[in-house]
C-alpha cells in the first residue's frame, strides 16, 4: 500500500507577516522550512503553520502565507482538535520552545516533536539581558526582555514517554548544544542549520558607491537601535539605513525621533527589497544587548556585506567583521569602540571586500537548503520515520482526549494496515 506524504507542522508565534505576531527571526525559520519543502517537492513533506499564541485580528480560523496555510489559536482548546484531526500531522518542528506550544503538544500527544534550538538563553544569558536600560527612561524596564522559563521542555518529555511519544532537541549551530541544558532542562547532539537565507543563485548586486551602513531588525528596546543612531552622529557623510520597525509603544519602547539627517527610516522590508539593501550596504551593525548568531547577519554575509556587532556568539562577528566587545545596560559606553570598529571597516576596502567575500561563502557552504534537508532527514529517520512518503501505519488519528496531571493530555489511536 503506497505511503502519503508526511504532514509536517510548524509551531511558532511569529511568522514574519506584519500584523501577524512579532516580525523576528523566529518568524523567518518558519517561513524558510515551508519554503525549502516546497521548492523541493521530491522530498514529500506538507506543511502547516500552527500557533501558541496568534489569534486572527478578524476571527478567521486560519490564512495563507506564501501559500502554506496558518491555523490560528482558538480560545477554547476543543475548538481546536476538528481542524487538527483534519490535517493528519505526523510530526511537529518547534521554531525553539515555548510553555504556550504545550496546548498543541498535548491536543496530538502521540505526534514526535523536534525542538529547533535557536536561541536558548541560560541564566547567564538572562542576567545580561536584565541590565538593559534605554537612555532616558533608566528607571522603567524596558519592553520585551521578559523572561521565559523554558526549563518546562524536560518535564514536557519525561510526560510524552508515558505515551511513546519522541522528543528531539536539534540546535541551529553545534556551539548551541552547550547551552541546552541550562535553557530547557535537557540537551541534544542534534544540528539542524538554516534553509538557503536568500537564493544564492541571483547575483549579489553592487555596493552603493558612496559609504552606507544598515541596521536589521526590529527598533525595540532589547536591539538598541538609539546606538545605531548615535554612530551616525559620528558619521555625518555616511548613510544609514533603519531597516525595521517598533512593535512596542509607550514607556519602555524605543520611537526613532530627532534622528540626524543621514539617518533614513526604511521600517518592514523583506524579499528582493531586503536582499538589495544589504547588498548596497558596505556593513552591517548589530548592536543588540545579545544575541544568538542571528539571521540578520547571516543574511548580510550572504549578501557579502561584513559585520560590526556587540556580540560574538559562534565567532561569527569576528570572523567576518569587527566584534566591537560586550557593553551592557545601554551600551553607551561602547560607542567609541563601535566607532573604531566601522572606521576600520569602511577605510579599508580591501579587507572589508574579503571579509564579505569569505563571509558568503560560510554562509552558503553551512546553511543552505541542501544541508537542511540532509539534516532534517537523519532525524527523521531516526524517529523511525522517513521523508519522501509515510508509511500508513504512521498515521495518527485523535480519537481520544484525556487529562493527565492535570492538563490536557490526549490518546491517539493509531490506524495500521494488514
Amino acid at each position: 500500500m503506497k505511503g502519503r506524504s508526511l504532514r509536517l507542522a510548524v509551531v511558532a508565534n511569529e511568522f514574519l507577516a506584519p500584523g501577524i505576531g512579532r516580525t523576528g527571526g523566529f518568524g523567518w525559520a518558519a517561513r524558510a522550512v515551508a519554503r525549502a519543502f516546497r521548492a523541493h517537492p521530491e522530498v514529500g513533506i506538507d506543511v502547516v503553520f500552527l500557533t501558541g499564541e496568534i489569534r486572527s485580528p478578524d476571527g478567521a480560523r486560519e490564512t495563507a502565507l506564501d501559500g502554506t496555510r496558518l491555523l490560528f489559536k482558538q480560545r477554547k482548546w476543543w475548538e481546536a482538535l476538528p481542524a487538527l484531526r483534519q490535517e493528519r500531522i505526523d510530526l511537529i518542528l518547534t521554531v525553539d520552545y515555548r510553555p504556550s506550544y504545550h496546548r498543541l503538544f498535548w491536543l496530538l500527544p502521540r505526534t514526535p516533536i523536534i525542538v529547533w534550538a535557536r536561541d536558548p538563553r541560560t541564566p547567564d544569558d538572562v542576567s545580561r539581558i536584565d541590565t538593559l536600560r534605554i537612555p532616558g527612561q533608566e528607571d522603567v524596564l524596558p519592553q520585551g526582555i521578559g523572561h521565559i522559563d523554558c526549563t518546562s521542555l524536560a518535564s514536557m518529555a519525561r510526560r510524552s514517554r508515558l505515551v511513546g511519544r519522541k522528543i528531539v532537541v536539534a540546535s541551529k549551530f553545534p556551539h548551541i548544544a552547550d547551552k541546552l541544558v541550562a535553557t530547557y532542562g535537557m540537551g541534544g547532539t542534534d544540528v539542524l542549520p538554516n534553509p538557503d537565507v536568500f537564493d544564492y543563485t541571483l547575483p549579489v548586486g553592487a555596493k552603493h558607491l558612496s559609504p552606507r551602513v544598515a541596521f536589521l531588525a526590529r527598533l525595540d528596546p532589547y536591539k538598541r537601535p538609539w546606538l545605531f543612531v548615535e554612530l551616525a552622529r559620528r558619521f555625518p557623510e555616511v548613510e544609514f539605513l533603519l531597516l525595521g520597525r517598533c512593535h512596542f509603544q509607550g514607556p519602555g519602547s524605543w520611537q526613532p525621533a530627532e534622528l540626524p539627517a543621514n539617518v533614513k527610516v526604511m521600517g518592514h522590508v523583506e524579499g528582493e527589497e531586503k536582499r538589495r539593501l544589504l547588498a548596497s550596504s558596505w556593513v552591517l551593525v548589530n548592536t543588540s544587548i545579545y544575541e544568538e548568531s542571528p539571521v540578520s547577519m547571516l543574511e548580510a554575509l550572504a549578501c557579502e556585506t561584513p559585520v560590526l556587532s556587540c556580540v560574538d556568539t559562534g565567532g561569527i562577528a569576528a570572523r567576518f567583521g569587527v566584534y566591537a566587545g560586550r557593553f551592557d545596560g545601554t551600551g553607551l559606553e561602547g560607542l567609541p569602540a563601535l566607532e573604531a570598529g566601522l572606521r576600520q571597516l569602511l577605510e579599508n576596502c580591501e579587507a572589508r571586500e574579503r571579509l564579505g567575500r569569505e563571509g558568503r561563502a560560510w554562509v552558503m557552504r553551512e546553511h543552505s537548503t541542501e544541508r537542511f534537508l540532509e539534516a532534517f532527514g537523519a532525524i527523521v529517520s531516526r524517529l523511525g520515520m522517513r521523508t519522501g512518503s509515510i508509511a500508513p501505519e504512521y498515521v495518527p488519528d485523535p480519537t481520544t482526549i484525556v487529562s493527565i496531571t492535570g492538563e490536557l493530555h490526549g490518546a491517539q489511536r493509531v490506524s495500521r494496515s494488514p
